[in-house]
């Protein structure tokens, strides 16, 4: 094997040995074997998910079923197909695959004997730590591997505590009474890596001190150092003892790097314990292998998964075999049982140092081509580490080839890109409107320009921001993508600053009409919410005090005049407001849109719809009346002809008497008369000239009779047109 500890070599795992008649080892036999198995799983995964459709996996049942290993892997397969689609959208990269292979063989391996395994664990492990060494410029140090990328923090702190403390392992707690330890944290890092430290190690959550960010000049995510070193004093003072300094090399969100070269003075002269953490630390990686080795810190967390965009690495924390904490390497060294190091020496080969560092090249470089075309835009504030340093003057190309103080290495590269929307002349945290607006441009953006994957983040100082980062997205943008998202950018900052322009007129214009009514809308970006006040209803009148009719026929003629204007303008759309009533919501508008114009259709449209129902319900209400006003006729009419029979005919047995001594008249058997009612004129009327005449004899020019016409009170047409009826019409007034 060439030297390790200088480069890296691709390994091409083909080896010629394999196309070789000559017997192969048992042991080679068997990882071949899992190489086999292993590849056969991906591709069939990789099948399904490109050239299937989705299958239902099976219910889960009580009872734990007997299956072949083709029905549990089939199983599998469905399960990832339904529920995981987006993993295997694009084909595994060669390093993926490599590190699923190797997480296999690890399994396979840890059935080794132990004293077997510690000696293959050694050899990797001595390899690997060589290699990272040479990489990421880190003298006399050593490797501990863990899943989560807090735990490395976690094992620095447990060692700081047993050195510290001598006797903290055989009376735990007890010997920190008399002194606490107390770690430091920058107020701008996330409270849950302190939490988790704490919960952990079992410390007090008074032991962490939060060290505020610079608010005099600077950046307001960088640690303010000067009430660093006040803190340590103070505790020092207070009988307490600093154990240690988490700092960070690209805070989590903006991607600012502290001020390294005083945290290495202040922690060296009160012998604290110095960690970094953060995605600007992959640029270690990028500097020339002639450039002395690089002592910026006691411990580093690099979270390789990310870097190399590999799935299953685990995380690993570099640190100074000179200090202190080098006498308990037991609680930072990784398991001998567990081959957890292979995945990282499999991977690293397959990369190889070239194109490691290529890699991490271009995902500075990404963030340094959008960085510069964002930073033109005068309506957008950058809040992440500018490239390039003071001035933008150094490049990346510099960095690469010529050799450079590795502090100033921090400084002057960018891990991540930052930006929101601002008014005018802004320099504090942003109104509450505008994170609405920056809500809708990071989501707009996130669905018509995906080549620049961005995520919705929130800043306490700065409030909701947009933010790029490589070295989480896994994405390498190029220019091609950059002009594209720039293209789509323009587009949408026209319609943010237009929108931002018209909002003070719509305002304006709705708050002088008595039939409008402006309404707060929660996380609406657009120009607003509007409520339609029909007729007779005051402007200022308390929504509280309406009756729930009147908020239900409020609320549904709001939602009919969304349905009417979004025929005509897509930019209407239904809302509800903070009050719970339905509103009509007014979308972002352009440059040329006339405000004015859309509230003039939406208040005649309201017009129009408001004596549209109220037609209707007039409707209603003549119809109801009408039903009551024939049902009084037809009881008036059965009263007089009960009185015009005689009430002896209406006597059982002695009525039959009486009909066949003195029998009815034709007319005066034809029975009580039905009603008919005319909308249109508001009248009750008798059906009887439409039986006799209308159907029978109209049409030959029979005169017809007088008619009953009983006008409907609450008709506005009912007396006008009952009055202009002919002169054979018998006018009989019923009120209801």
């Amino acid at each position: 094997m060439a030297d390790a500890g200088v480069n890296i070599a691709k390994v091409n795992y083909e080896m010629d040995e394999q196309q070789n008649p000559v017997l192969i080892p048992t042991q080679k036999n068997a990882l071949e074997e899992i190489e086999f198995q292993v590849s056969q799983v991906i591709g069939r995964l990789e099948e399904v998910a490109v050239g299937r459709g989705r299958r239902t996996p099976p219910p889960p049942s009580v009872e734990l079923p007997k299956r072949s290993q083709d029905e549990i892997l089939g199983h599998i397969q469905d399960l990832l197909q339904n529920y995981e689609e987006e993993a295997f959208d694009s084909p595994l990269t060669p390093q993926t695959r490599i590190s699923m292979i190797s997480h296999a063989i690890m399994v396979y391996a840890s059935c080794l004997e132990r004293t077997h395994i510690q000696e293959v664990s050694a050899r990797l492990t001595s390899d690997t730590s060589r290699w990272l060494a040479n990489i990421f410029r880190m003298p006399l140090h050593g490797v501990c591997y863990h899943d989560d990328q807090m735990e490395g923090t976690v094992r620095i702190a447990r060692a700081l505590l047993h050195v510290k403390y001598p006797r903290f392992a055989e009376e735990g707690y007890e010997v920190l009474k008399s002194k606490p330890p107390v770690i430091y944290t920058s107020l701008a890092a996330p409270l849950s890596v302190i939490q988790h430290i704490c919960k952990q190690l079992s410390l007090p959550l008074h032991c962490v001190r939060g060290i505020a960010t610079m608010t005099l000049f600077g950046s307001q995510q960088k640690m303010d150092v000067a009430a660093l070193e006040r803190q340590i004093e103070e505790d020092k003072t207070a009988g307490r003892l600093p154990l240690l300094v988490l700092a960070d090399a690209g805070t989590p969100i903006a991607g600012h790097v502290d001020n390294l070269t005083r945290l290495q003075e202040i922690c060296k002269s009160n012998d604290v314990w110095l960690h970094l953490r953060g995605h600007t630390l992959a640029a270690l990686a990028m500097v020339s292998a002639t450039d002395s080795p690089a002592n910026i810190a006691d411990s580093l967390t690099l979270p390789l998964a990310y870097w190399l965009c590999v799935p299953g690495l685990p995380s690993v924390t570099l640190y100074n075999l000179n200090c202190q904490v080098g006498s308990s390497l037991g609680l930072l060294e990784s398991p001998g049982k567990r081959l957890i190091v292979l995945p990282v020496w499999c991977v690293l080969q397959e990369f190889g140092k070239d194109g490691i560092q290529t890699r991490m090249q271009q995902m500075f470089e990404s963030t340094e081509l959008l960085w510069r075309r964002l930073v033109k835009y005068p309506c957008l504030r950058l809040l992440s580490q500018p490239p390039g340093g003071e001035g933008g003057v150094i490049t990346l190309a510099d960095l690469i080839s010529k050799p450079v103080n590795i502090n100033l290495l921090m400084e002057v590269v960018a891990s991540t890109v930052v930006f929101q929307f601002i008014p005018e002349g802004c320099v504090d945290k942003v109104p509450a409107y505008y994170d609405k607006l920056n809500s809708w441009l990071g989501q707009i953006l996130q669905r018509d320009a995906a080549q620049v994957p961005l995520e919705l983040c929130e800043l306490e100082s700065s409030g909701v921001v947009l933010r790029y980062c490589p070295f989480e997205v896994g994405t390498i943008i190029t220019q091609a993508d950059v002009e594209a998202f720039i293209n789509c950018l323009d587009q949408q900052l026209e319609i943010l600053s237009a929108t931002v322009v018209h909002k003070e007129t719509f305002q304006q214009l709705v708050a002088a009409s008595p039939q409008l009514r402006l309404v707060e809308l929660a996380g609406w970006a657009g120009l607003g919410g509007v409520r339609y006040l029909p007729q007779g209803w005051a402007a200022g009148q308390d929504d509280q005090l309406l009756t729930d009719h009147a908020k239900e026929e409020l609320n549904r003629l709001n939602l009919h005049l969304v349905e009417k204007l979004r025929v005509s303008d897509a930019a209407f759309s239904a809302g509800e407001g903070v009050d719970g009533l339905a509103c009509v919501r007014f979308g972002m508008v352009t440059t040329d849109t006339d405000v004015a114009e859309l509230l003039h259709l939406f208040q005649s449209v309201g017009q129009k719809e408001e004596e549209s129902w109220k037609f209707i319900d007039t409707m209603a209400e003549v119809v109801i009346k009408g039903i009551e006003a024939a049902t009084l006729d037809l009881q008036k009419e059965s009263e007089d002809k009960l009185w015009q029979d005689g009430i002896l005919r209406q006597v059982p047995v002695f009525g039959s008497l009486v009909n066949w001594w003195s029998p009815l008249t034709k007319d005066g058997g034809a029975g009580i008369k039905g009603r008919s009612l005319d909308l249109t004129a508001g009248v009750v009327a008798s059906t009887e000239n439409i039986y006799r005449y209308h159907m029978q004899g109209s049409a030959a020019g029979v005169k017809e009779p007088p008619q009953v016409v009983t006008p409907v009170a609450g008709h506005s047409r009912a007396s006008s047109n009952a009055s202009q009826l002919s002169s054979n019409t018998v006018s009989n007034p019923v009120s209801p």
